[in-house]
């Protein structure tokens, strides 16, 4: 019976949201693939100082993924320490994010931020495999813009991520071989109550 019932709603128990944070709380140096279950694409933690109180609370990320589809609902990005603009300078970000299912592209948007870092939540990026995010700073020299575009590190401090918000679909030859096993077992059950009560 709990072999139909798993047929019959698949995916129930999978992953929760989790928030997965980086600095302190994951490995130093290269993120291991398999680190919250995801592979890191070679991402590298606790080694750029960043904007944050302590320096080094986020890992550079190019891209993660894993193979079951998830949804990736908010981020917090932090910038370089050594972006900070001084003497009448300016800094200003861009993040785009983009999610890949199978490696065909679901959804891109572009989040812009100033110096320091900020969170993005209600991002919406459903029913992807993998993530892969490109930063660029643009600097202004005493408030003349457009003096400089260059590509730049994208610091995580953390991600939250859920279960794919589509489950699969089951087929009719599935639902139907889920049915049957559902009956019989619920025959098997009702034969064993009668035989007891005999």
């Amino acid at each position: 019976m709990a072999a139909a019932i798993m047929a019959i709603v698949p995916l129930a128990a999978a992953d929760a949201s989790q928030t997965i944070n980086f600095g302190p709380s994951a490995p130093a140096g290269t993120v291991p693939d398999g680190y919250a279950g995801f592979n890191w694409n070679g991402a590298q933690n606790d080694v750029y100082a960043d904007s944050s109180a302590t320096f080094f609370d986020s890992a550079s990320v190019t891209a993660f993924g894993r193979n079951q589809a998830f949804d990736l609902n908010s981020v917090n990005l932090l910038t370089l320490n050594s972006d900070v603009p001084s003497g009448g300078d300016t800094a200003s970000f861009s993040t785009v994010i983009s999610g890949y299912l199978n490696g065909t592209l679901v959804k891109s948007l572009t989040e812009s931020y100033g110096w320091g870092g900020n969170a993005f939540s209600g991002l919406n990026l459903d029913d992807v495999n993998k993530v892969t995010f490109n930063t660029t700073i643009t600097t202004t020299a005493y408030g003349v813009p457009g003096s400089s575009t260059n590509p730049d590190f994208t610091l995580v401090n953390s991600l939250n991520v859920s279960k794919a918000t589509k489950a699969p679909e089951m087929d009719a030859a599935g639902g139907a071989g889920a049915l049957t096993l559902l009956a019989g077992a619920l025959l098997v059950m009702g034969g064993r109550r009668k035989a007891s009560l005999s």
